[in-house]
């Protein structure tokens, strides 16, 4: 189907009943808008995409399409866009989203062009719902930052946000401590019970810690038996009591394999950030030195930078 219209400078002249069997046959949405930020034209697709009748989107307010969070710097777009009109193809790298009649959002791409309509100008916005993308965009990145098994954040997304963390401490002062712990014995399992049975080890403690976490805190699996989490606004010694309830309820914990039933215990390092760490690095490195003089000192154990004040742990 052709557009029975004309074309000056580059920008379509047609009239609203001209323009509509075109629009209603895209697959995608189409919404026209004019100078007053004012709907003057939709398609059926629009109108479901968004949960309106047309008759009731036609004349609206942009407004009624636009999440309240970006409405003030939405209009500012359009205001811009009408003093200086250009195309904008879809894809450009910059996220929108529409609100639908239900208060809900809808993940959305948008082309934009500028269009004389029943004689006054307008901007014609092809609406696309890439929910789906959205969705596989946000399952793909997660999996990439996330370890399968345990579901803990991975060792790549555990340094990304240590450094984070560090600039935050060192500008704002606030206390943020780390515990890295793992198995002790861990290959002893594994020789015993199977890679099932370390499996079993692995899982039921994320599950168990995952409990006690707070929403702010970080929880990652860092390497095959060892885990670390990130604890922003705790002091050391809040860290030590959290991580030592974690020792013994792991101590505690019965594991089961099949009609087996076998127990684990787990040596711990903790620290926190001083005004002498100069980067991320030298936290991590001393709360793994200080796992390793836990190890030293006999498993089953919590170690932390206090501790061992009096015999400093080089980083």
């Amino acid at each position: 189907m052709t557009v029975p219209a004309q074309k000056s400078a580059n920008k379509l002249i047609t009239t609203s009943s001209d323009l509509l069997p075109f629009i209603e046959s895209l697959p995608d949405a189409i919404v026209i808008v004019n100078q007053e930020h004012r709907i003057v034209l939709v398609n059926t697709v629009a109108a479901g995409m968004f949960g309106h009748t047309a008759d009731a989107l036609n004349g609206s307010d942009l407004t009624l399409l636009i999440p309240v969070s970006n409405r003030s710097s939405h209009s500012q777009s359009v205001e811009g866009y009408f003093r200086a009109p250009h195309s904008r193809p879809m894809g450009v790298e910059k996220r929108f989203s529409g609100l639908r009649a239900d208060g809900t959002e809808v993940p959305v791409d948008i082309m934009i062009n500028t269009i004389v309509l029943d004689g006054a100008k307008a901007a014609m916005a092809v609406v696309r719902d890439v929910s789906y993308q959205r969705a596989l965009e946000e399952r793909l990145t997660r999996e990439s930052l996330t370890d399968g098994m345990t579901g803990f954040f991975n060792r790549r997304y555990f340094v990304a946000q240590l450094e984070a963390h560090h600039s935050d401490a060192m500008r704002s002062g606030l206390p943020t401590s780390v515990i890295m712990f793992d198995f002790d014995h861990f290959k002893t399992i594994n020789d015993q019970y199977g890679h099932a049975g370390g499996d079993i080890v692995l899982i039921d403690t994320a599950t168990m810690i995952q409990r006690e976490l707070r929403a702010l805190d970080v929880a990652c699996r860092i390497g095959g038996e060892e885990f670390a989490i990130i604890l922003p606004n705790t002091r050391l010694e809040n860290a030590v009591s959290f991580a030592e309830r974690i020792r013994q309820r792991i101590e505690s914990m019965e594991f089961r394999l099949g009609d087996v039933t076998f127990h684990a215990t787990i040596t711990v390092g903790v620290a926190s950030f001083t005004s002498t760490d100069t980067s991320y690095d030298s936290l991590m490195k001393r709360a793994d030195k200080l796992l390793y003089a836990g190890k030293a000192a006999g498993r089953n154990c919590v170690i932390s930078q206090d501790t061992l004040a009096h015999q400093p742990v080089e980083v």
